[in-house]
């Protein structure tokens, strides 16, 4: 099987698609579309606000290690001071072990992103 999409319940589903979009890379998957990609165009997210509950949930008061969506970085440090000048919030920076820099931010919402840089690939290919 291969993964097409998580879905994230969101208060503000086209505030959040737009800041994704503009300071993450994530594009739509057809105008209109409740559905970004990412710059591969392989996987993506569902981004909406449901009526089944009575609000979204409050992803600031999860752990990070609860949920967080993880991405590849070049340049962990400059990611950082790039996002945080766009409205996310830095919890977690660690860039003294060579083999591995890596940051946690929150989004406007309050899901956590990892920043990572790796010498080597998690996944076995």
């Amino acid at each position: 099987m291969k993964l097409e999409h998580v879905a994230l319940d969101v208060p503000d589903p086209e505030a959040f698609i737009a800041w994704w979009s503009e300071n993450l890379g994530f594009r739509r998957s057809a105008p209109g579309s409740a559905f970004i990609m990412d710059d591969s165009g392989d996987m993506g997210f569902e981004i909406y606000r449901t009526g089944e509950t009575p609000s979204a949930p409050d992803y600031a008061a999860m752990n990070s290690m609860t949920l967080h969506v993880a991405f590849v970085s070049g340049d962990v440090k400059a990611d950082v001071d790039r996002l945080v000048a766009a409205g996310a919030k830095l919890e977690q920076l660690k860039l003294d072990d060579p083999a591995f820099n890596m940051a946690i931010l929150r989004d406007p919402w309050g899901v956590a992103i990892q920043l990572c840089k790796r010498a080597k690939t998690i996944f076995l290919k």
